[in-house]
């Protein structure tokens, strides 16, 4: 806890305390969005970036920065690096959401595209560290995920009294970060991760206890299009999640238009995630619950179909 408390020291003022705000604007109904999309780079993980850059030494900055990631963590690490006058290198999948690429780009940092499961293979052995740069993980380095924590503070700040977080799965540094945040001092609060049908290794390793490998993967949800759950991360998922949903695709596409209509924010289909496994599964869940909004970072040609479809049922 004390290791959150101190990257709250370290990022305020550099990265944005994002609102709390109803789920629906026309009433207080028991859910609540945290809306991380609306962080300078577009999702949350700017929060453990700048936390891991900030504390880097002169050695590690002399050599640069290096990582792998979708695309939201590459963007994160590029700008964190750009502030402190270091460079960095992103691995991303081939199949990145070009936006997400270019923005990573422009600024200053590379990027190199490798297979998706070159990528997902990276974060569990040492190939990154052999680079000569300092490697940065995107969900299991103890400051990223101690950066990431910090919502939980702020989430308790803004809403003590919560009985449910519902949070969107990739790695699991997020949900793990804010769960040892708000466990701390609320223990008896639930914790619900959430994946896309296409990419859901949680609910399976869940139920059967051991850490699976979904395989090929397909969804629309880049950010958290987790081939696998990583053996260092299951005993943290079984002592933080009551449990696991999934959602699909098209579940997806319709909670963005929601959150496009209602809340007047664009976001990416993991964005979406949390909000619409709370609605499906409303009834199981404790009310005040709050959703993280994790990013914004949606590829143009989605978001114009997400918003037409909407306009073609009249709900946009």
């Amino acid at each position: 806890m004390a290791k959150i408390e101190e990257a709250r020291e370290r990022i305020s003022g550099i990265v944005v305390r994002t609102p709390l705000v109803p789920a629906s604007r026309f009433e207080d109904d028991g859910v609540y969005l945290k809306m991380e999309c609306l962080q300078p780079t577009g999702s949350f993980k700017v929060r453990g970036a700048w936390n891991r850059v900030s504390t880097s030494t002169d050695e590690e900055r002399r050599r640069g920065f290096v990582t792998v990631s979708a695309g939201n963590h590459g963007q994160a690490l590029a700008w964190a690096a750009k502030r402190v006058g270091s460079s960095c290198t992103v691995y991303v999948p081939e199949d990145a959401v070009e936006r997400k690429v270019e923005s990573i780009k422009s600024m200053g940092a590379t990027t190199i595209r490798r297979p998706h499961q070159e990528i997902m293979e990276s974060m569990s052995d040492d190939r990154m560290t052999k680079l000569g740069m300092t490697f940065v993980h995107p969900f299991a380095d103890p400051k990223v995920v101690a950066g990431q924590g910090t919502i939980g503070l702020e989430i308790l700040e803004d809403k003590p009294r919560v009985r449910t977080v519902v949070v969107p799965v990739g790695g699991g540094g997020l949900v793990n970060g804010i769960a040892q945040a708000i466990k701390a001092k609320r223990p008896e609060v639930e914790f619900y991760g959430v994946q896309a049908e296409g990419a859901a290794p949680l609910p399976m390793s869940l139920r059967s206890g051991v850490a699976e490998d979904f395989g090929d993967t397909k969804t629309i949800a880049d950010g958290i299009g987790a081939t696998r759950v990583y053996d260092y991360m299951l005993p943290l998922f079984k002592k933080n999640l009551k449990g696991a949903f999934t959602v699909s695709d098209e579940e997806l596409k319709l909670t963005m238009g929601r959150l496009a209509n209602e809340s007047h924010v664009v976001v990416e289909p993991a964005g979406a995630a949390a909000l619409a496994g709370a609605l499906k599964h409303r009834k199981e869940l404790e009310e005040p619950i709050v959703c993280v909004v994790s990013g914004g970072n949606v590829d143009p040609k989605l978001l114009r179909e997400v918003l037409e479809a909407g306009e073609r049922k009249g709900t946009l």
